[in-house]
């Protein structure tokens, strides 16, 4: 569990461990520097092991915790995240059944900051191609629903510490890529969605995936249908982060920070390019309304409202 200033959120995702129905875990918190509560909260599981690291972010601190571990099957919890009772069992159960697996996914529910429910994606359990597919949509949504064999990332060499952002689908591209994977239909992880959440933070997100799925060319040559499957994926994360970027910038124009905001923008139309022209016609309209409150605005140039 990499940890950098989610102490609030901790001591929830430790004991969505400690209360697996399935008891032999070693559970490591990898404290990425934080200046809050994190090492006062990890002192409350005498079971937990601590390690502490400058801060470097999440990639760095996965491939601190997964060195430092010793288990044969592996799974990365964000802090911020928590483990449904039963999904180490779960997995373990569809290890068994598909031995050649290198990595074996269930579903995720999301949740709100409070950890109330918000809604639960369900993608088709995948039986083949999955490189494709995952080039055409993260089905798995992150590694929070994922258990890894311990060798699949000793091939991988961990997360690459140059991405920032996106590090889970670009290991799981690469996973797919090396090895057989088998999907079940457990729930087994609980996903956290609030304002500061990585997956919120537009531009970031999208200049990582633009990064992200030019890696991917080379190995899409000789097949068009990977090609195909590539041009579906990458339409889909400009259009899916351009519509994050849009509610950053209304939200930048609504708290009076419009250097923000432009900033916010330049970054929109160099990473979402044409896909501009493509998104829902009601994020555009909320554009269009809010330039014309503008102009009636004050003489700051914003919406009064």
């Amino acid at each position: 569990m990499p940890c950098y200033n989610q102490g609030r959120f901790l001591g929830d995702g430790i004991e969505s461990i400690l209360t697996q129905t399935y008891s032999n875990l070693e559970v490591i918190v990898v404290d990425d520097g934080s200046n809050d509560e994190t090492p006062e909260i990890v002192k409350r599981y005498p079971e937990v092991r601590y390690l502490h690291q400058e801060h470097q972010r999440v990639p760095t601190a996965r491939n601190l915790g997964f060195s430092s571990s010793r288990g044969a099957f592996i799974i990365f919890l964000d802090a911020d995240d928590r483990l449904t009772p039963n999904a180490v069992q779960s997995h373990l159960d569809c290890f068994a059944a598909n031995p050649a697996a290198g990595f074996v996914v269930g579903d995720i529910d999301q949740v709100n900051e409070d950890g109330s429910h918000r809604f639960s994606p369900r993608y088709p359990v995948l039986t083949e191609n999955f490189y494709e597919e995952l080039l055409r949509v993260n089905h798995i949504a992150n590694t929070n629903a994922v258990m890894f064999r311990r060798n699949t990332i000793e091939h991988l060499g961990g997360f690459e510490v140059a991405t920032n952002g996106g590090e889970d689908y670009e290991l799981l591209l690469r996973a797919a890529r090396a090895f057989p994977s088998a999907h079940h239909r457990n729930t087994v992880a609980q996903y956290r969605r609030y304002n500061n959440s990585m997956s919120r933070r537009g531009v970031r997100m999208l200049r990582a995936m633009d990064r992200i799925m030019g890696a991917q060319k080379p190995f899409l040559v000789g097949s068009p249908r990977l090609q195909a499957a590539a041009r579906e994926g990458e339409a889909y994360w400009r259009d899916h982060f351009a519509e994050t970027t849009i509610r950053g910038i209304l939200g930048q124009l609504r708290s009076a920070h419009p250097l923000k905001a432009a900033k916010a923008s330049v970054g929109l139309v160099w990473y979402a390019r044409a896909r501009l022209f493509f998104l829902p016609g009601r994020f555009l309209r909320r554009i269009n309304n809010r330039f014309r409150r503008r102009q009636r605005g004050n003489g700051m140039g914003l919406d009064p409202r």
